[in-house]
């Protein structure tokens, strides 16, 4: 571990609202602190999000940084470093140059925008079927700027607003303390929706993509600069969900009515096969294997 405790300080945010238990940086370093083989690079175990989003964090920079210089120095590794991350730009301190990171926003490797929730609170909801759901495409939520241009939740909302296949809501904001009404809304909306929009915000990824699954239905990831689904190897993404860069936005109505019952179930039934990967311990052994070759 890094000597200064203030790597692994915890995280002040509420956020996502529906998170009970840890962050994925909280589980994946318990889950290396209790990893006894041997391991090509060396994890940088840091708790990046939590010290990023305080206001201190500015401050304290300059000394965090020769704390970790320090840890470096201390522990060299001939083949490299590895780090995750969920913070939307990355680690703000300066690693090794021979250090991969893996990122739910940005990085080298994208892994999955997740959480864990102990209590189940989205599957414990009844899915509905196909044709049990009124509405073929939803998104609550709100604009989020992102350091690319085009702003894809912009030109998504203006694009669609006005097309009645599409349910478009503004819940007041979704903010890092989301309300309850907030909530309730999202829940309802996609529990109800074929298909909900899950774009990119500020960073590449949204924690949308996964919690759509949770709820039944079938997220549409919409993305600008770089496709940052995880784990593009291994996962068939066509097989999964609905992709599509910004620029294909005016597509998005025809691709949705082309996906009938059948094809609908048969990517539901995908997921389930695939889920692990979408799940904290699922995602650490898949990042495990592969630093370990």
């Amino acid at each position: 571990m890094i000597s200064d405790s203030k790597f692994y300080c915890a995280n002040k945010d509420t956020y996502p609202p529906f998170k009970k238990g840890k962050f994925l940086e909280e589980y994946f370093l318990e889950k290396m602190s209790n990893y006894k083989e041997h391991t090509n690079r060396k994890y940088i175990p840091a708790f990046w999000t939590n010290f990023q989003i305080e206001g201190w964090f500015h401050h304290e920079r300059n000394n965090m940084q020769e704390s970790l210089n320090e840890w470096i120095k201390n522990n060299p590794s001939e083949n490299g470093y590895f780090t995750i991350v969920q913070y939307d730009d990355g680690p703000l301190l300066k690693l090794p140059e021979n250090t991969i990171i893996f990122g739910a926003c940005s990085g080298d490797i994208p892994i999955p925008l997740i959480y864990e929730d102990i209590d189940k609170k989205l599957e414990k909801y009844f899915r509905k079927s196909f044709s049990e759901k009124e509405i073929l495409c939803s998104f609550v939520g709100n604009i989020t700027c992102n350091n690319v241009s085009p702003n894809v939740r912009r030109v998504m909302i203006d694009t669609l607003h006005n097309k009645n296949n599409f349910r478009m809501i503004d819940a007041g904001g979704w903010t890092p303390c989301v309300n309850q009404n907030a909530q309730e809304i999202f829940i309802s909306n996609t529990i109800n929706s074929k298909f909900a929009l899950s774009p990119r915000g500020y960073g590449r990824s949204s924690f949308r993509f996964f919690e759509v699954f949770l709820l039944g239905s079938i997220p549409v990831y919409i993305w600008n600069d770089i496709n940052w689904l995880p784990f593009q190897d291994v996962i068939d993404y066509d097989r999964l969900c609905v992709h599509l860069h910004i620029s294909e936005i005016d597509r998005l109505e025809e691709k949705l009515l082309s996906i009938d019952e059948g094809r609908y179930n048969e990517m539901l039934k995908y997921y389930e096969e695939i889920r692990h990967y979408f799940e904290l311990e699922g995602m650490s052994n898949e990042i495990i294997r592969r630093i370990k070759n």
